[in-house]
């Protein structure tokens, strides 16, 4: 009787322990995937990115290209 109340002991510390083990992986990985994400809110805040303003030459000369290809599609067609 003695033997299998000890036996019956072991098999619940075992999965006592094997549960144990499993719940601090999970919580591992949730740390390790909450630390990522902090990280990479981190490396947005410090590098923004901006809108590239465009100088107005640029502008004129982007205008002078998009009437010359409709020109050249009105030609072709």
């Amino acid at each position: 009787m003695s033997q299998d109340r000890i036996c019956h002991q072991s098999w619940k510390r075992r999965l006592r322990g094997w549960g144990t083990i499993l719940f601090l992986c999970l919580l591992g990985a949730v740390a390790a995937i909450g630390v990522r994400v902090l990280i990479e809110s981190v490396g947005d805040i410090k590098h923004p990115r901006y809108e590239q303003s465009v100088s107005p030459r640029h502008e004129r000369e982007r205008g002078e290209h998009e009437r010359q290809d409709r020109v050249v599609l009105e030609k072709g067609k």
